[in-house]
């Protein structure tokens, strides 16, 4: 299937079987715990039924003797003793269990998101596959966690309390069988007035919220345009709206209540009804009728949670293929071994690259670095030179061709190991929330606090607090003090190739003074590719490689390639003209 049309394909989501199968696959090392929490169940469900048959014989012996003091009351006793830490420990084994399945579940998914191939990330939309990471891994989780936790066990417990009601009286246990799903639809019948009250006000809720938003969101053109009065009786009458609605909704609870309390003891008065009918013609004992009311709570619970479990699989399955999706993108390939440095930096030797259905961006791309040696690629827009970047990085795989670095092919290269002697700083700079401090350090995990202090002050950071606070991406930092950021993070890591991909191209004149000026220290013995946009600050690089539709257009120092006065030339003059 083409990486382009991955997730976005409307096929026929996995069974609900698949989906059983595949999670318990997944989680197939806390097995132990589901079947503890299977047995506890099956315990649970053998306390119940002695004391069932306790009951059941001790109100006929009280019928019969006039006492209660009896074997079957001590038996009853201790099964009820049994019965709490029973049913304590299959709760507890039944969340401990979902609760792994999540952890084991959200690993792996993050695991495959930081493995990802970036060729096929790149055809993705980020937002979609956070929500198959976020939403639609938790809906499963939820399901299956509530599943496993909680009405498999009632399905063990209902399904033992059928068999024992049989055994009682089959009679009396298939008529309240009948019953439920009549009930249950008295009980849909007569909340559908909450329901719908309860739907009008999250409306109006939400509808107050989004103008509320609107307010804030667009404070400027609100002030502006005079509209804080039209926006404030539009939110009055929302929230006029959902009061009503709110009112309303719990009008109908206090109404509703005592007819749901009715509606929860009207199975078993109808069942107690025919049970002395029965008893009267002596088909059944009155112990046997109290115990088949006890049981069909039982049996009615998984019964009447039937229509719920089915919505719930039902949603799980369309979450679950779109999670799935994202498990089965391709990973970035794990069969390179580690290497060692040796012969020249970098090669390319005649390299072809395109995007999936796209024409080729890199067209027989062939040069040489040498160690310690900085380069300039240059070229207009579409020339691939971020694409050689990025091949070079082992983000991309090249289509034909041979690239080779430090002496070895990039494909030989673990890809872990590869970027373990790349240092990258690229124009639009990530950085990660917490501190300059931590996002430094982040360049060598085990450098000291001397040497992560020694980069700082390398890259002109020193007259800032590098313990506070950045924001998300950094935004509390300017532009260039990010781009200073990187470029510690960069020094700290100390790695012989450098990769610099149009650093300074964003910055402002004094900002990008301080920039070039950190990043000619990180340059520094360092084999250096540099993409640069202002091409009149690369009088001073050992060579400028000028590219033109994916191959070497020409190649030397700035002033041989003016006085070539080829491509070069004319972009170095289309500037000047711009200033």
């Amino acid at each position: 299937m083409n990486v382009d049309t991955m997730l976005s394909t409307n096929e026929v989501p996995p069974s609900t079987i698949q989906v059983m199968k595949r999670y318990l696959a997944v989680n197939a090392k806390h097995n132990p715990v589901l079947v503890s929490t299977i047995l506890f169940s099956l315990l649970t469900s053998a306390v119940l039924s002695v004391m069932t048959q306790c009951l059941h014989a001790m109100i006929d012996d009280y019928g019969a003797t006039g006492t209660i003091v009896n074997m079957q009351t001590a038996i009853l006793l201790l099964s009820l003793a049994l019965l709490i830490p029973s049913q304590y420990l299959q709760q507890f084994l039944g969340i401990k269990y979902g609760g792994l399945c999540d952890r084991t579940m959200r690993d792996k998914t993050f695991a495959i998101m930081s493995q990802i191939d970036m060729q096929t990330l790149d055809s993705q939309r980020m937002g979609d596959i956070l929500s198959r990471a976020n939403s639609d891994l938790g809906q499963i989780n939820a399901t299956l966690q509530n599943y496993y936790a909680v009405r498999l066990p009632q399905q063990i417990i209902g399904l033992a309390a059928f068999i024992v009601s049989l055994l009682i009286s089959w009679q009396l246990t298939l008529f309240s069988l009948a019953i439920v799903p009549v009930i249950a639809l008295l009980q849909m019948k007569i909340s559908a007035p909450l329901t719908r009250f309860a739907l009008q006000w999250q409306q109006a809720a939400g509808e107050s919220l989004s103008i509320a938003n609107n307010l804030m969101g667009g404070y400027e053109i609100a002030k502006a345009y005079n509209l804080g009065s039209n926006l404030r009786h539009r939110y009055d009458a929302a929230v006029d709206r959902a009061a009503d609605s709110g009112m309303n909704a719990n009008r109908a609870t206090l109404l509703l209540s005592p007819l749901g309390r009715i509606m929860f003891f009207l199975p078993q008065i109808i069942i107690c009804g025919f049970g002395v009918y029965l008893a009267s013609i002596h088909h059944i004992t009155s112990g046997g009728v109290m115990s088949v009311i006890i049981l069909s709570v039982f049996i009615g619970n998984p019964i009447g949670d039937f229509s719920s479990v089915l919505t719930d699989f039902k949603t799980a399955r369309g979450c679950a293929s779109r999670v799935f999706e994202l498990w089965d993108l391709p990973l970035e390939p794990t069969d390179g071994t580690e290497r060692k440095p040796g012969g020249d930096a970098i090669i390319f030797d005649n390299v072809e690259f395109s995007y999936p259905d796209k024409p080729a961006v890199i067209n027989g791309l062939s040069f040489s670095i040498s160690r310690g040696e900085h380069i300039a690629l240059v070229g207009g827009s579409g020339s691939g030179k971020s694409t050689a970047i990025k091949l070079l990085m082992a983000l991309y795989r090249k289509n034909g061709g041979e690239i080779s670095l430090f002496g070895n092919a990039v494909e030989a290269w673990s890809t872990d190991a590869l970027r373990e002697y790349i240092s990258y700083v690229g124009q639009d700079t990530y950085l990660f929330a917490g501190s300059i401090w931590d996002n430094v350090a982040m360049g060598n995990r085990g450098a000291s606090d001397e040497n992560i202090q020694a980069a700082i002050d390398a890259a002109l950071l020193n007259e800032m607090d590098v313990k506070r606070e950045i924001g998300e991406r950094g935004l509390r930092l300017s532009g260039g003090q990010r781009q200073r950021v990187a470029i510690a993070r960069a020094m700290l890591k100390d790695a012989p190739l450098l990769l610099l991909d149009e650093p300074t191209s964003a910055l402002d004149t004094q900002a990008e003074a301080l920039v070039t000026e950190a990043l000619r220290r990180l340059m520094q013995g360092r084999t250096t590719i540099i993409i640069a946009h202002r091409l009149s600050a690369l009088r001073n690089i050992d060579r400028i490689v000028c590219m033109q539709d994916g191959r070497i257009a020409e190649s030397g120092t700035h002033e041989q390639l003016m006085m070539l006065q080829g491509v070069y030339y004319r972009l170095y003059k289309s500037q000047e003209a711009d200033l």
